[in-house]
């Protein structure tokens, strides 16, 4: 932290001119007999200085210099007080300055915040420092400070319009939200370093289960309970703590306020997905054409090959994002190399996140890249192969994690061999290091260079995207040709904002898309309930029924076209459990592949449907896969069993009464794009 220097010599002037205001009054006032009299003139005098009228004026001070003689130390103190007293006033002013500056700041923050979201940021982790900084731009902040706060710190909030409150060690957390009107936030941020810290704190403001709806109401006035239309977030990282945090406010079945976990990471990587698809790769301009099918008879098989060069927290969230938003057609390969120095260390970290059944498809193998020189790396293959299959889905899956150090020439010489194999299609480097980074990007240009690429085209077509902490010129320094494929995607930038933290537009789709979903299921619930619990087998039957049931649907949909309830949307939203919501949002996420089918493939929903509904399939497998879930004919949720974690030829035989809801997100976006 910067010292302000002006304020500390400013002290330092000032009490420079009371020492001369002193020394001259000693002198001024030497021939007083009486003592207490000689003493509170003297200080009169110097407290007068600073109001610009000093009781020994600056001609006295000069004419008893003369009448007494001078002498030279005399003589030299007079003339600097005659100094001070001038510089005495300046002193005055600039105190009364720096003591009107905190309420005028506070007054100005107010001022401009006034009209905005008021959001309370509990907790103290290093990710609350960015918050505060991104969300006093677009909200009123109350700050609950656990620590001791600087006075920098403290000015920082006052100008941003944000209350500071300090929560003292010895003093709980219900104490401390019992002194605040919590009726008055929109929103909560729970972010403090510790998950279990931000568990605490979401028991404290969520009601408690084991009182009435009248003791809640009371208790909210009490202890801090919140009311269902107030939103919280809470900051996680971690996915096993992820997942004690969405038990938890499930486990709360009284009506409560909305939640969100919030991974900045994920959100990062979200950004990265929007701002730059995977389908940019120019390959993809065409139907295939680049792996040497035809496209009138390959449509859509676009394979996606993405390297991930450094697996930290940015680098996982790619991963598993990449195989949501990677599904650009129902039967394409998605293979994905990661590359980490420390991968031994992180695999089993990162492996943990899904079902301990898919460790009987990880392999451990050794690629030979130079003499006598062997890397080591994982591979994961889906979907497996056996009689006790748990990981149906159509198309493939290959996931590869090497231990190499991207300034190696191992590294070089392994992503050369797989580039070879199978192109690239996109690049994610997330070094930690500049230089390192700098350096891979060198390589990175070498090794996917065009031979004979002509003088006026881009040498390299492949989307390579950088993380880096903040904004650097690092396009500018090293793209050569204006349609390079090189961006850079600031990890903290826009991340910490109210706009991104609400993630109003995603979620709305994600909320249409639900209740959506609902009506769906109250068609056919009705027909298939007959046939569930093995009262009667799946046959041609309830295929017809259900055959018309669409269709009927359909129907009344074209000739009404589909209206939404708000109201409904909002109460169905808040009957989900914080996982169902997440599987929504992925499915949001994911929208924008859909339009891309639609509007730049020519995909028809019409012509189309059963090939689009495969695609969407296909995506949300991969996703509950992703999330730890493996199939089980016997559906169970608290163990991650499900009955539809199959291919699409599978669920066809076993559920084909669930086959509709997978054309819901088409329908909703043909549904959009025609009330424009």
């Amino acid at each position: 932290m910067k010292r302000n220097k002006y304020k500390d010599y400013l002290w330092y002037v000032a009490l420079a001119v009371f020492v001369l205001c002193i020394l001259e009054g000693i002198m001024y006032y030497h021939d007083t007999e009486n003592t207490f009299l000689k003493i509170s003139l003297n200080i009169q005098n110097a407290i007068k200085a600073y109001k610009i009228d000093p009781d020994i004026k600056q001609a006295e001070a000069i004419r008893f210099l003369n009448e007494s003689g001078g002498g030279f130390l005399p003589s030299v103190l007079t003339y600097l007080y005659c100094a001070s007293v001038i510089v005495a006033p300046f002193c005055t002013i600039g105190a009364l300055t720096i003591l009107i500056s905190k309420p005028a700041d506070y007054i100005h923050g107010i001022i401009n915040h006034r009209s905005l979201p008021h959001i309370l940021i509990l907790g103290q982790g290093k990710q609350q420092e960015s918050f505060v900084d991104a969300l006093a731009k677009d909200c009123q902040l109350t700050v609950v400070e656990t620590s001791k706060v600087t006075e920098e710190k403290k000015k920082k909030y006052l100008r941003d319009g944000a209350k500071l409150i300090v929560k003292y060690d010895d003093m709980p957390w219900a104490v401390a939200l019992k002194s605040l009107k919590l009726s008055k936030f929109k929103a909560f941020l729970l972010c403090d370093e510790s998950a279990l810290e931000n568990v605490e704190l979401l028991k404290l403001l969520l009601p408690n289960e084991n009182c009435s709806k009248a003791d809640n109401k009371e208790d909210a006035g009490r202890t801090g309970k919140i009311s269902t239309q107030q939103k919280i977030y809470v900051c996680c990282n971690d996915s096993s703590m992820a997942e004690i945090i969405r038990q938890y406010y499930d486990s709360v079945k009284s009506e409560k306020p909305d939640m969100s976990i919030v991974d900045v990471n994920q959100m990062a990587v979200s950004k990265m997905f929007l701002e730059h698809p995977l389908y940019m790769h120019p390959d993809y301009a065409g139907g295939g054409e680049s792996h040497g099918a035809d496209p009138a008879e390959n449509k859509g098989k676009w394979d996606v090959h993405m390297g991930i060069i450094g697996f930290g927290e940015f680098g996982r969230q790619t991963l598993l994002q990449c195989l949501n938003m990677g599904v650009l057609s129902a039967d394409s390969h998605i293979c994905i190399d990661v590359f980490d120095k420390h991968m031994p260390d992180i695999i089993g970290s990162f492996m943990n996140r899904f079902s301990v059944d898919i460790l009987n498809y990880l392999k451990l193998g050794a690629e030979e890249v130079f003499q006598q020189e062997k890397v080591p790396y994982y591979e994961l293959e889906l979907p497996g192969t056996g009689k006790n299959e748990r990981f149906g889905m159509d198309g493939s899956v290959t996931l590869r994690f090497w231990k190499a150090d991207a300034q190696t020439l191992s590294f070089h010489k392994i992503f050369k061999q797989q580039h070879e194999r199978m192109p690239f299609t996109y690049l994610v480097v997330a070094l930690g290091d500049t230089a390192c980074m700098a350096e891979t990007l060198l390589a990175l240009k070498r090794l996917l260079r065009q031979k004979n690429a002509p003088k006026d085209a881009p040498a390299i077509t492949v989307p390579i995207i950088v993380r880096t902490k903040s904004e650097t010129d690092i396009v500018k320094v090293y793209t050569e040709h204006e349609d390079d494929l090189l961006f850079e995607i600031v990890q903290n930038k826009d991340i910490y904002s109210y706009k991104a933290l609400a993630n109003e537009e995603i979620v709305e789709r994600a909320k249409i898309f639900n209740y959506r979903y609902g009506q769906l299921y109250d068609v056919i619930s009705p027909i298939i309930k007959p046939y569930k619990g093995g009262k009667k087998p799946f046959d041609d039957q309830l295929k017809a029924l259900l055959e018309q049931a669409w269709a009927e649907e359909r129907q009344r949909e074209n000739e009404n076209k589909l209206q939404f309830d708000k109201a409904e949307v909002e109460a169905q939203w808040k009957r989900m459990d914080i996982f169902s919501r997440e599987s929504s949002i992925a499915q949001a996420l994911h929208q924008d592949v859909k339009r891309w089918l639609i509007e730049d493939k020519h995909y028809s929903p019409e012509k189309d449907k059963a090939e689009l509904q495969k695609i969407e399939h296909r995506r949300w497998v991969l996703f509950m896969i992703t999330q730890g879930f493996r199939y089980d004919k016997n559906r169970d949720n608290d163990v991650k069993d499900h009955d539809c974690i199959l291919s699409w030829e599978d669920l066809e035989k076993n559920r084909p009464d669930t086959m509709e809801y997978d054309f819901t997100p088409y329908f909703i976006l043909q549904n959009s794009t025609d009330s424009k």
